[in-house]
């Protein structure tokens, strides 16, 4: 019996299917940076820990100084920075085209 409900259940769900209309699969390509983004992309560690620090800042988290950043994607295809600061806490950084960060913190 348990077999008959999972087959007809089965059955149910190809019917549903809309008529053999095939979906093409999403493009999970990360966006090319463009503008701010791809700018603070060229820096030098120096100067990059130096703008990423300056955005941790202006979000009104603490962070005496950067001492570490490296690439990493921040959400699903969309790339930024993890800074690590010399006070313990970590931060994810996405530099939008026209300048503005979004941050990301973890404290521990």
């Amino acid at each position: 019996m348990r077999k008959m409900i999972v087959l007809a259940a089965a059955m149910t769900l190809m019917s549903c299917s809309g008529g053999g209309e095939t979906v093409a699969p999403a493009d999970n390509q990360a966006t090319p940076e463009t503008g701010a983004a791809a700018q603070v992309a060229k820096l030098d560690d120096e100067q990059r820990n130096g703008v990423l620090e300056r955005a941790i800042r202006a979000s009104g988290a603490p962070c005496p100084a950067v001492t570490g950043s490296e690439r990493t994607e921040v959400r699903h295809g969309v790339k930024g920075w993890k800074a690590q600061c010399n006070d313990s806490s970590a931060h994810l950084i996405e530099i939008l085209s026209d300048g503005t960060a979004k941050v990301t913190s973890r404290t521990h």
